[in-house]
């Protein structure tokens, strides 16, 4: 069983420390309070984490991993019971009673606990940093100061919902093509081991001279025959090297740097990473947080290292008094609308107003893009199977065009 540290106000008003023993947090807060004893602060020790099995840690986070989906929704929920002037606490309660999670639910039921122990929304949620990231946790600080919880959690809720909408487009623009892909390849890796073979005992038995094409076409299919095990461990091979060779900085560097230049996907990338500095930027500004602050944040969320090292770079230039706009053109990575469009806000005092409307924008762009994308891979794909399929067929024809001419 788990041990947790806890730090609480005993019944006399002083501030103790211990250990307890608990299934989980939850349960150990409730332990407590029947002591009388009021955490104000509570996490696993060292002891408890060392002593859990492999099996129980893997089940845990599965257990308490929130899906995206579940966030935004219950975000809205929640904005929603604030606006109707419920509490936060019974707000919360209501929360929990009608979500279909049971990790959201636990998660949401332990907030309230910490919320009704004395604790703010922000800190409770700062607990979980898995499922609320930086840019959650400070918004609600932000709301929480300002007096306008519900407003700001309507602002993460848009903007949860609009990253999702954007990953899952991305994600179905390259399913088609992904499964085209997947399935030619084993149409042509299964006409290389079953139809080429039989093709080539027949030109033997014929006696038949056969031309270059022809030869490479049998190479291939005996090689697949002999060595069709090498393929899955070439490929695995490969992915396991890209992953270690991404995982080293100097690696990291060229990978990122490569997809922002690979032509076609390169601008889709770049508009979907500039979608999501300035969304970000955009939303944290609109709650309150300070500029410096919120690029601090941005920066954290973003993956590529060229993106977020501009946003370093435009972070300490904001710091030393100098325009964000000409900062982020510096770095020349950022479109010239973006960098025209902050430059306004920055001038107009309505910052926050217009990094939204560029993320917007760049969001529109990109949805458009990847339909389009999906349009163009569709018929490039036919045409290099097409190609390939082709050639398999010309190198099977050439020897029976030799065989019908001696023949006649």
């Amino acid at each position: 069983m788990p041990v947790y540290e806890y730090i609480a106000i005993d019944p006399s008003g002083k501030k103790v420390k211990g250990n307890i023993d608990a299934d989980n947090i939850r349960v150990a807060r409730q332990k407590l309070r029947t002591q009388k004893i009021f955490p104000t602060d509570i996490k696993e020790g060292k002891a408890g984490a060392a002593s859990r099995s492999k099996s129980d840690v893997s089940t845990y986070f599965k257990s308490n991993k929130i899906k995206p989906g579940q966030l935004a929704a219950a975000t809205r929920q929640l904005a929603t019971l604030i606006g109707a002037g419920l509490p936060l606490t019974n707000a919360l309660q209501a929360l929990s009673d009608q979500t279909d999670s049971e990790a959201l639910q636990r998660t949401i039921i332990d907030i309230r606990e910490q919320v009704e122990e004395g604790s703010s929304l922000s800190k409770a949620l700062g607990k979980y940093p898995k499922s609320f990231s930086r840019l959650f946790v400070n918004m609600v600080a932000a709301g929480e100061a300002s007096g306008t919880l519900q407003d700001v959690l309507d602002n993460l809720a848009d903007h949860l919902e609009a990253s999702l909408a954007l990953r899952s487009k991305a994600i179905s623009a390259l399913i088609y093509p992904t499964v085209m892909v997947v399935f030619c390849s084993l149409v042509i890796l299964l006409m290389f081991i079953f139809v080429i073979p039989n093709v080539t005992e027949m030109f033997k038995q014929q006696g038949a001279t056969l031309p270059l094409p022809t030869q490479i076409m049998i190479g291939i299919s005996d090689f697949l025959i002999a060595f069709w095990w090498t393929l899955p461990l070439f490929v695995g091979l490969g992915v396991a090297l890209v992953r270690w060779y991404y995982q080293q900085e100097r690696g990291r560097s060229k990978i990122d740097r490569l997809l922002l230049r690979l032509p076609i996907f390169g601008p889709i990338y770049l508009k979907i990473g500039t979608a999501r500095v300035t969304q970000t930027l955009g939303a944290l500004l609109r709650s309150g947080v300070e500029l410096l602050r919120a690029l601090d944040i941005t920066h954290n969320i973003i993956g590529n290292v060229h993106m977020r090292a501009a946003l370093v770079d435009a972070r300490d230039g904001v710091k030393e008094g100098k325009s964000l706009a000409k900062e982020l053109k510096n770095s020349e990575l950022f479109p010239a609308m973006v960098i025209h469009m902050i430059a306004v806000g920055e001038k107009s005092g309505s910052l926050a107003q217009m990094l939204t409307r560029a993320g917007n924008a760049y969001e529109t762009e990109v949805s458009n893009t990847l339909d389009g994308l999906t349009s163009l891979l569709e018929p490039l794909l036919m045409i290099v199977v097409g190609g390939v399929v082709l050639c398999i067929v010309i190198s099977v024809l050439l020897p029976l065009v030799d065989l019908i001419s001696v023949v006649k």
